[in-house]
């Protein structure tokens, strides 16, 4: 009897050498992760565990974090920089920490420090109530008085050439000069008290409040500043006195968010201030974070506008020269001008997602933030999303970082945490862990984080105590074998660079199960050689891999042996 030859089953091998990062989408490409944790790209193609942070400081009450020429964080009411206690004293809670030249201002407090003479400090705001007789006095804009004048409602007769005549029910000013009464020029108003300067200076925008002068209540800004005198443009009907209390306040409005963008800083307010209903933007003088209220027609003047979009502020940030006051649904770009004639431009599109605003974050000239759908990229034209790897996860409460082209997102994902990496050269996601992170700063190529539990961290570069060897975790998806016939694996080959001490655990697990089946493990000898981890699967139709290991590894490459069925069996 003579039977037919049958042929050896043909065995294929296919071998993954490029890793892409997490993808959390079913039937992700082979060579991507369902699951990682404390992975990332440094060895791209390879797979690699992530450098080990370094501790720098421990505090009891953050409220945050920033980066000058020196680390600069806030615990409980005090600001530290370079680990050095400023003589600040700040309110406690989150702040917002705003550079400016060589100034630090800090919100909501509304205080500022020189960051080269830490002496010099004090706060945006300041008000002086006057106590005694006020009086008050035409004069010129240096201080100067005008001389004597003459106080009628009509023009004298037959004045002498240079005579002066206030009109008394215009309170103007005037000057007999070639037979005509011209109005003067350069007339001001003198203030005169007791301290009634203290803590202001020339060009200050302030509001005069409490004077029996009605024409001199409102916002003025100051052209002299003594210590018991401040001089304003302006006049009065004739000089005065008074006993009642005036009020002289330079004011800071009421910001959710703030920016620097130009020399100036750039705010934004929409809710309820003292009983009025605000949607606006602010900004300050050129140059002085101080002033928000100088309105004398000049290029260098504060600025405020009111906007009709709707919703809530949701981020404020300087982006390619020009401000971008984002709200959940749309950006309002402004375009800063020399001249003042700023201009604003409203893009109907996802923006930031509230409770985002620290998400926002330039890596090599595009803008990323989490918005409604996911993580979105803004080169200047209209955002597009760029993590639909990421599955579908509804972030929210997200803080952002920015290291060597790589967009660091710490943000919550209902209960749980996660810290996301975006390499935006090479468009890939790793996870790293559960780290909740509150500010990031970058600082001399290093990357600081400041955790939710007051530890401050370098993540990447910079001096501090290494943490211990790293616990790491990568799972594939679902692995079929794209043909027509039916596939079934025989070996699985992993081949790996791991530090000495090392350690890698495998497990399987198979058609869809939700068990794992342990498959051995491997220790590291360390020496720069790579070795093989082999494993050996049961007959299944797809499988999902899981690796766990401790300590320094990179992942090479995994070969996969099947042997290939028919299209039945």
């Amino acid at each position: 009897m003579y039977f037919r030859k049958l042929a050896a089953p043909t065995l294929q091998r296919v071998t993954v050498s490029s890793f892409h990062g997490l993808d959390r989408r079913e039937g992700a490409a082979a060579g991507t992760a369902a699951r990682m944790e404390n992975l990332c790209a440094d060895s791209y193609p390879a797979l690699q565990v992530r450098p080990r942070r370094l501790s720098v400081a421990s505090l009891t009450a953050p409220g945050g974090l920033a980066a000058r020429e020196s680390l600069i964080w806030v615990e409980g009411s005090t600001l530290y920089v370079n680990g050095l206690a400023t003589g600040l004293t700040l309110s406690q809670g989150e702040k917002q920490l705003v550079s400016m030249g060589a100034y630090l201002v800090i919100f909501p407090d509304k205080m500022w420090l020189n960051l080269r003479d830490m002496t010099q400090f004090g706060h945006l705001e300041n008000t002086v109530v006057t106590a005694g007789e006020v009086s008050f006095s035409l004069c010129r804009g240096d201080g100067s008085p005008w001389g004597d004048y003459t106080v009628s409602d009509d023009a004298p007769q037959q004045p002498q050439e240079g005579a002066l005549w206030l009109s008394g029910g215009e309170g103007v000013l005037y000057r007999f000069a070639d037979g005509v009464w011209n109005e003067a020029a350069d007339v001001c108003v003198k203030l005169q008290c007791p301290h009634i300067g203290a803590g202001f200076a020339a060009g200050d925008g302030v509001e005069i409040m409490g004077c029996e002068e009605g024409s001199l209540n409102g916002l003025h800004v100051l052209r002299l500043v003594e210590d018991d005198a401040l001089v304003v443009a302006g006049s009065v009907k004739g000089d005065g006195v008074q006993t009642a209390a005036v009020t002289v306040r330079r004011a800071v409005p009421e910001m959710d968010y703030v920016t620097e963008c130009g020399n100036r800083l750039w705010g934004c307010k929409y809710g309820v201030v003292d009983g009025r209903a605000v949607n606006e933007v602010y900004a300050s003088k050129l140059g002085d974070f101080r002033n928000w209220n100088c309105f004398a027609g000049l290029s260098t003047d504060s600025y405020a506008a009111s906007r009709g979009s709707d919703g809530p502020f949701t981020a404020a940030v300087s982006y390619l020269g020009s401000v971008l006051f984002c709200k959940e649904n749309c950006i309002e770009r402004l375009y800063p001008s020399d001249s003042g004639a700023h201009r604003m431009v409203t893009l109907e599109c996802p923006g930031v997602l509230p409770g985002c605003r620290k998400s926002v974050a330039a890596v090599d000239g595009t803008l990323y933030y989490v918005g409604r759908g996911g993580v979105y990229a803004f080169d200047g034209s209209l955002p597009v999303t760029v993590s639909a790897p990421l599955g579908g996860m509804e972030l929210q409460n997200a803080c952002a970082g920015v290291w060597q082209g790589r967009y660091y997102l710490s943000a919550a994902e209902g209960e749980a945490r996660h810290l996301l990496v975006y390499d935006t050269r090479r468009r890939l996601w790793h996870e790293e862990d559960a780290l909740h992170v509150t500010d990031f700063a970058a600082l001399d190529g290093a990357l600081y984080a400041l955790t939710a539990q007051g530890r401050v961290l370098a993540l990447r570069g910079g001096e501090g105590e290494e943490e211990a060897p790293l616990s790491w975790l990568a799972e594939t998806g679902e692995l079929g074998f794209a043909t027509a016939e039916h596939a079934y694996p025989m070996r699985l080959s992993l081949r790996l660079q791991m530090a000495r001490g090392a350690t890698v655990r495998a497990a399987l697990s198979y058609d869809g199960g939700e068990t794992w089946q342990a498959q051995g493990g491997i220790t590291g000898r360390g020496g720069g050689e790579a070795v093989t981890l082999h494993l050996r699967p049961r007959r299944c139709a797809h499988l999902r891999l899981r690796l766990q290991g401790t300590g320094g590894c990179t992942l090479r490459s995994v070969s996969a042996v099947y042997e290939k069925g028919s299209e039945e069996t």
